[in-house]
């Protein structure tokens, strides 16, 4: 059972030092994952505040927190630092980041404020995807399952299961299942060279301070393609791009590659970064159809149509798979 906030105030005051009989004030952040409570506490006396990240043991990637962000403080990827910990009560102090994320920059000026932001935040995530399975640094800690052709057909599984038996017509969920080209999808994705990846690499999930981006909710890091993480940014569906803008993130990550001197071909890029997308917001499709049918949290229901609508987009390209394409040409009944 996750702590309250008197718990946590408690627990505060204890482990930190000039904590304990100083003026504090705490507050609960809504955002947050499954399993999870993160209080901000400050200390109004020094002028200092933390984040209390509370988890229960749900999901095991709760558990793997402490252990990549300090993975990350060590190799310089733009991450909170761990302040304190209490493992044996899964309880950690972080650095507070502030309250703006890259989503909150919707509707700001694209040329001044959106595009620096979005720049900062894939050259932080361009680092992680610099580190390769085949060169995997020995202090690297333990990760969730790397995607393979089983994990990348879960994910298929769990769009159908949870988001077109749900919302689309019936009928069309065993031909999906069945389906030869999302199965050769599945293993075409897993026969290339995987790179660390955050796997959840979306607007809400990138800080922003003094205009560079931090990377948040990485703890289900693991082997994977970088353009899955990109498709994530870029299609995400929690915020809006116009045509121009999304080409010109993508071909910024790309020409980051390219000075990296670990890019491929345009089209090749092009191609892996469709197929990848189509990947992702498949999963994210299952996921707002579980989060909302199952979990109650019906807020999630309404980024359905604009998730629908982008993987439809992606499908009917010539990159595309004509089947999904097919089904996702009925709306979804929410």
């Amino acid at each position: 059972m996750l702590l309250n906030l008197t718990e946590v105030e408690e627990r505060t005051r204890t482990q930190l030092p000039g904590w304990n009989d100083a003026t504090l004030k705490f507050s609960v952040i809504e955002k947050g994952g499954s399993g999870r409570i993160f209080v901000r506490a400050q200390n109004l006396d020094l002028g200092e505040s933390v984040i209390a990240m509370h988890y229960s043991d749900e999901r095991t990637d709760n558990l793997r927190f402490a252990d990549v962000t300090d993975f990350l403080n060590r190799h310089q990827i733009p991450a909170p630092g761990v302040i304190d910990r209490r493992l044996a009560e899964n309880l950690l102090w972080v650095e507070d980041l502030g309250e703006q994320d890259l989503g909150d920059l919707a509707g700001s000026d694209w040329d001044s404020v959106r595009r620096p932001a979005y720049e900062s935040a894939l050259r932080a995530v361009f680092q992680l995807h610099q580190i390769s399975e085949v060169a995997a640094p020995s202090d690297l800690p333990e990760l969730e399952i790397s995607f393979d052709e089983t994990l990348y057909r879960w994910e298929q599984e769990y769009f159908i299961h949870q988001f077109v038996e749900r919302f689309l017509p019936e009928g069309l969920a065993p031909d999906l299942l069945a389906d030869e080209s999302l199965k050769s999808l599945a293993g075409s994705l897993a026969g290339i060279p995987r790179t660390l990846l955050h796997r959840d690499f979306q607007s809400t999930n990138v800080m922003m301070i003094d205009g560079e981006a931090f990377l948040i909710d990485y703890q289900g890091l693991r082997w994977g393609l970088p353009e899955y993480d990109l498709a994530s940014l870029v299609y995400d569906p929690y915020t809006e791009f116009s045509v121009e803008e999304r080409e010109y993130l993508i071909r910024y990550y790309f020409l980051l590659g390219k000075e990296a001197g670990v890019g491929s071909e345009l089209d090749e890029f092009s191609d892996r970064l469709a197929r990848c997308a189509m990947q992702r917001l498949m999963q994210a499709l299952g996921a707002y159809g579980f989060l909302s049918e199952v979990k109650g949290k019906r807020e999630f229901l309404e980024h359905i149509p604009t998730a629908q609508g982008r993987l439809k987009e992606i499908a009917s390209s010539g990159a595309g798979l004509p089947v999904l394409a097919e089904a996702l040409c009925h709306s979804a009944e929410i």
